[in-house]
């Protein structure tokens, strides 16, 4: 074999060989669909929401995925960094639809509204309920702020549009205490949280819960009559414009899942 031959033969060899670094190895996956490290992530926030973050450990998710403990560690260097990805796509989608309806022009109710039916739908439908480890005493830890800040960011945007959605009518009683309004909206949304780890069965619709909590916003603020017509907008707006995509493992996303060893 020649020179340039054993080369390139060489060169073969050391492609497969990276090729098949983190590919499953001790069994079959439940999730072929999804690339390696998606697999991984779904099936961590499959066992952090059935068994808990802290008796969830590396090696059974590596079991679940089927490949080898040491296969998962190329994708994610530790189950800190598996959390804080998962935690991060319940808010990054939401947030960049608030910063997207915040450039729409229109009646701020039914913004507020279309957040409100993206936010609630999102978590509800999500294939794990992630949402449940929010509050962990883990993520208190430094590794997880720049989740706990995204997900200021979303209360701070559901603040502004609450305050501006305030029915003219009941100004004088309900601007006083637009603070707290907030909060109960942002802990309306977030209730469903609850619901799916409470609810005896998955034919719960996701839409007719959203458009329940929705409108229930809505008449917090004082809309009661023309309640159809800002929800019809609100429907309207979320087909107008761009709605990221759900992530598999879910609040989707697109935040990066192959990371180098050092988030999320």
């Amino acid at each position: 074999m020649s020179t340039i031959d054993e080369g390139a033969a060489h060169a073969t060899t050391v492609a497969a060989k990276r090729s098949e670094r983190g590919r499953p190895r001790s069994g079959v996956s439940e999730r072929p669909d999804l690339s390696a490290a998606e697999q991984i992530l779904d099936a961590a926030a499959r066992l952090f929401a059935e068994k808990g973050y802290a008796a969830t450990s590396t090696r059974s998710i590596a079991e679940l995925v089927g490949i080898r403990q040491a296969s998962l560690y190329y994708h994610f260097s530790s189950k800190e960094q598996m959390l804080r990805t998962l935690l991060l796509r319940t808010v990054e989608p939401s947030l960049r639809v608030a910063e997207r309806l915040s450039a729409e022009p229109g009646d701020t109710a039914a913004r507020l509204y279309a957040l409100i039916l993206f936010d609630t739908r999102q978590l509800f439908e999500a294939p794990h309920n992630v949402g449940a480890l929010y509050y962990l005493p883990e993520t208190r830890g430094g590794q997880f702020d720049d989740f706990r800040h995204k997900r200021d960011r979303l209360r701070a945007a559901y603040a502004g549009l609450v305050a501006e959605s305030i029915e003219p009518a009941l100004a004088s009683q309900l601007v006083p205490v637009a603070d707290r309004l907030a909060e109960l909206v942002f802990a309306t949304v977030e209730s469903v949280i609850a619901l799916r780890a409470d609810r005896q069965s998955d034919d719960t619709d996701a839409d007719a819960t959203a458009v329940v909590i929705g409108e229930g916003c809505l008449r917090m603020l004082g809309h009661s009559a023309g309640l159809d017509v800002l929800a019809h907008r609100g429907e309207l707006l979320l087909d107008r414009i761009d709605v990221p995509e759900q992530s598999g493992a879910g609040h989707s996303g697109t935040t990066t899942a192959t990371v180098s060893p050092a988030r999320t």
